[in-house]
Formats: structure tokens, C-alpha cells, sequence
């Protein structure tokens, strides 16, 4: 998959596992604290990639429009609050013919199983109306259903109460929604509905339960990006995740298309 990235770009919140880009490819990282401070905050994770702009999905204001070729932003679309307004901002800066390249966590190999994914109503409502109203109830989704998940264990409603107080007064990044990649295709369509963005389906990757935890979809800024070929860089899906990835693009540039 990554065989699309090409020339120089940008990487947001890669952290410790930022994507292995082709040769010769150039990368800057983005994150929302500089690197001295996401060590203290991730002690965990150990080595993070050094970070050279600050900003976030929905800030890119240190970047001219058009100005990269490509954006990564793995594990990064189901922290936004706002994510018709984030991918706004991440094709603003994307050059005509660059590529968005996301990793998405599948919900049913995550620690978000037992929540349902976000409906696309949801979203279109908090794009038009704003997330501050609905802002407390996607963490108390998040400490009831996933977090109980992760540490498997139930809370009293005293303790619920006590968490998702002190998780938004930390400002934690949660998951604030859940996508499959049936609705993440909604997502993509009403982006391109609500703010007139344009953009291709170039390739996508299902889950395998088995290897990951993510589905991938690439997409280019226009029409028309051709397949680069990258000596020793092939897909890493089979030959069957690929025909199944060829069958979903298929339908998801009809959708696109309507």
C-alpha cells in the first residue's frame, strides 16, 4: 500500500510506529506537543519519531495549501471530533494529484467491539451544529464501552462519573467515533456532499483479524493518479485481500461517482 507515497510529505501523531515509506521518499512529522513532551506523556511507547511541525488533523496553519504530496494519518480520523472539518484540512495541504493515505481500526478487532459505529447523521449533525453538546456523551461511550474493554473490568457509576470528568478535563484524545469500512465510505461521500472535496479512490485494504487491527484506504487529490510501480514494495495483502480490495473500490467509486 504504501508504494502510492512518493516525494515529500507529512505524517501526523506517528509516535513510536510511524509507516515504512519507499526510498527516497522525505517525511516530516507532525504531532500536537513537541517530542521531549509526547516522551514524558508516552514514557510506554519508547522511541518517537522526532517531531518538526506542531499541529493537528484539524490545524495545519504552519502549511501552505498544496504544498506536500502526500499526508499520512494512520489511527488518526477516529480521534477527530469533526472529522468532515479535519479531512477539509488534510486535502487543503495535499498537492493536485497527492495522495491520503489511512489507516483505520476496525472496530471488530479493537478495543471499540462492543460500540456500535458512528451513524453518518451523527456526523453530519455535529459538522453543521458543532460537538459541544454532544462532546460528554462520546466520553462516557468511550469509558463505558472501551475502556472497559481495554481493562476488563466494569466501573460504578460513580466511578463512570469520576473518569469522564478527568478525562475531558485532560482534553484525552479518545476514540470519538467508530468506523467500519461500510461507513467510512459514507463518511467520504458526505464529505465530498458537504464541502465540495475531490478526490479518488485509488486503493484499499480490508482487516485481517489475523495480522492487524486496520483497514487502509488511499485516496488521491483529483483523478486520474496512475499505479507507480516501486521495485521490492509490494502490497502487503494477499492475493485474495486483494481482489476483495478490488471489489470494494469498485463500489466505492459508484458511490462516489452518484
Amino acid at each position: 500500500m504504501a508504494r502510492w507515497i512518493r516525494g515529500s510529505g507529512i505524517e501526523i501523531g506517528a509516535l513510536h510506529n510511524p509507516l515504512h515509506v519507499p526510498k527516497g521518499t522525505t517525511v516530516r512529522y507532525v504531532d500536537r506537543a513537541p517530542t521531549e513532551q509526547l516522551r514524558v506523556q508516552y514514557p510506554e511507547l519508547g522511541s518517537i519519531v522526532p517531531v518538526s511541525i506542531l499541529g493537528d488533523a484539524e490545524n495545519l496553519s504552519s502549511l501552505h495549501d498544496d504544498e506536500v504530496d502526500f499526508v499520512i494519518a494512520n489511527h488518526l480520523v477516529e480521534h477527530l471530533e469533526d472529522p468532515i472539518r479535519g479531512l477539509t484540512e488534510l486535502f487543503r495541504v495535499i498537492r493536485p494529484g497527492g495522495i491520503l493515505y489511512m489507516a483505520v481500526p476496525d472496530p471488530r478487532a479493537t478495543f471499540d467491539r462492543r460500540r456500535p459505529p458512528t451513524s453518518i447523521d451523527h456526523i453530519h449533525t455535529e459538522y453543521r451544529e458543532g460537538t459541544a453538546e454532544t462532546r460528554e456523551q462520546h466520553f462516557r461511550d468511550w469509558v463505558e464501552l472501551a475502556e472497559t474493554g481495554i481493562n476488563d473490568h466494569p466501573r460504578s457509576a460513580a466511578d463512570a462519573n469520576a473518569r469522564i470528568e478527568q478525562l475531558i478535563e485532560m482534553d484525552y484524545s479518545i476514540h470519538f467515533h467508530v468506523f467500519r469500512p461500510d461507513t467510512f465510505i459514507e463518511l467520504l461521500c458526505l464529505a465530498r456532499r458537504e464541502v465540495g472535496l475531490e478526490f479518488e479512490l485509488i486503493d484499499f485494504a480490508p482487516c485481517n483479524p489475523a495480522a492487524d487491527d486496520e483497514f487502509i484506504f488511499v485516496l488521491g487529490k483529483g483523478a486520474g493518479i496512475q499505479d507507480p510501480h516501486v521495485e521490492g514494495l509490494e502490497p502487503d495483502f494477499s492475493t485474495t485481500r486483494r481482489s476483495i480490495a478490488r471489489r470494494v473500490a469498485r463500489r466505492v467509486r459508484r458511490q462516489l461517482s452518484r
